[in-house]
């Protein structure tokens, strides 16, 4: 019994520890589960989806990002727009006080184009936030498949997409 024992402890600490590995704070803002969809090696682009929880009273702004492996980095967002599903720049996205902004597959993403380096699945590369009150917030991306259903419910795919 004690061995079984000391092995569920050893498994809830790693498994504590991962839950925390993939979220990033600043002040008030819980930036959680980085990812990047995995892209073919000669890919020019790439995508960066997180949720920005907003613990406090104020609301607060996503005004840009930046990665050292692109050369231009892009708020974007996915809406429908005369029955057709289109990608656009966006100026900012915004953080309402006490909520969740959700940056995800067919919604409200970070774009990646003329990239300097292909991370392959499983790297992490890092991405700088930069939020009106909260200011720089350095996160690490980590490259996983991508599994659509779960993230969307819907097949949303960058590749064929005119930047």
């Amino acid at each position: 019994m004690k061995p079984l024992h000391a092995l569920l402890l050893a498994a809830s600490v790693f498994t504590s520890g991962l839950a925390t590995a993939h979220e990033f704070k600043s002040g008030e803002l819980h930036i959680d589960h980085p990812w990047s969809k995995e892209v073919p090696p000669m890919s020019s682009v790439a995508a960066a989806f997180f949720s920005i929880d907003n613990h406090g009273d104020q609301a607060d702004v996503l005004l840009r990002a930046e990665s050292p492996i692109a050369d231009k980095v892009e708020l974007h967002e996915h809406a429908h727009e005369n029955g057709m599903m289109k990608m656009r720049k966006v100026d900012d996205i915004q953080i309402p006080a006490h909520d969740t902004q959700m940056l995800k597959p067919g919604g409200y993403h970070i774009m990646m184009f003329n990239l300097t380096s292909v991370p392959k699945l499983g790297d992490s590369f890092p991405l700088t936030l930069y939020f009106q009150n909260a200011g720089k917030v350095e996160v690490k991306v980590k490259v996983e498949k991508a599994d659509y259903m779960m993230n969307t419910g819907q097949n949303m795919d960058h590749g064929n997409m005119d930047h």
